[in-house]
């Protein structure tokens, strides 16, 4: 992920930050990277149980969508490469494409698949090379949300010896900061572990 912020949430947290985006009326939830603008978006409780999943804002229209001959697909550089793998391990098919993350206005969203033994880490944000290329406003709006998981969130893990919480069980495979959402947050207090 390009810009993106690490957190640990709860179901009633994810649920906070989905209201906050203003889902279903502002935003709405679809698979990545595969994406058949047909489809009708899926659910909360669909894309609390996903890997992976694309917040789509109406303000800002629907994703890109490319297939093989299109310029995104045929770029020499990683993204290209990247989206003729992904395009050939996945296969889309009908009206399916890929989403192309250069040139779409959503976030992608890793909702960690927790539950009352293990807190996973989530991520949120863009994918995007450049989230100016996209549009300004795009640019702008990703930072609100990865700032609202700040605000909200309390630093937990991270590179520094002051995000590292030694009175928590956490144990992550990186070094980026991570922030708790407030029911996380408690949760860790009282010896949930917290993983990636």
């Amino acid at each position: 992920m390009v810009a993106a912020v690490h957190y640990f949430a709860t179901a009633r947290d994810q649920e906070s930050l989905l209201d906050y985006l203003g889902e279903p009326e502002s935003v709405t939830l679809r698979p990545w990277p595969v994406l058949a603008p047909s489809r009708a978006p899926i659910s909360r409780r669909q894309a609390l149980a996903s890997a992976q999943v694309t917040v789509v804002p109406a303000a800002f229209g629907p994703p890109s969508l490319i297939r093989p001959g299109d310029a995104a697909m045929n770029e020499p550089g990683k993204a290209g490469v990247f989206n003729r793998l992904n395009w050939q391990r996945l296969s889309p098919g009908g009206e399916e494409g890929l989403i192309d993350s250069n040139a779409s206005p959503v976030l992608f969203w890793r909702p960690g698949l927790s539950d009352d033994s293990v807190l996973r880490v989530s991520e949120i944000g863009s994918q995007a090379d450049s989230m100016s290329a996209v549009s300004p406003e795009y640019e702008r709006w990703v930072n609100r949300v990865m700032g609202w998981v700040r605000r909200r969130g309390t630093k937990v893990w991270g590179l520094q010896r002051r995000d590292v919480r030694p009175d928590m069980d956490i144990a992550l495979a990186f070094v980026s900061t991570t922030y708790a959402l407030p029911g996380a947050l408690a949760a860790l207090e009282v010896g949930t572990p917290g993983r990636s």
